[in-house]
């Protein structure tokens, strides 16, 4: 859905994504609180906001709304891996979950 190492998306590769998309905008801006989306698209660690205000994912899909709530992680997953991602639940913490990139030991 937002693939950061696509240089040129084209919609119509896309499209499909568009109801999917507006519906996270849609839940996620409903949500009183952080919201987080893991996915693998280029399996390149990666964080961002994609449906925040003024993100260029808003006006190539053509929807509604902003999801500023919305944080996404894009795990690892392609070749050369040597780390894993660890996943730490803080609900007394303003973010809530801690992301960190951890080495694999020997």
């Amino acid at each position: 859905m937002f693939d950061a190492t696509v240089a040129s998306p084209q919609f119509a590769d896309y499209s499909g994504f568009r109801p999917i998309v507006q519906a996270i905008i849609d839940r996620s801006s409903a949500f009183d609180g952080p919201v987080y989306l893991f996915n693998g698209d280029s399996h390149v660690y990666d964080t961002d906001q994609p449906l925040a205000a003024g993100s260029s994912w808003m006006s190539f899909y053509e929807v509604s709304g902003s999801a500023d709530n919305l944080n996404r992680v894009t795990v690892d997953g392609s070749t050369g891996v040597n780390d894993y991602l660890r996943v730490s639940v803080r609900p007394s913490t303003a973010s809530v979950l801690t992301v960190e990139k951890v080495p694999f030991t020997s």
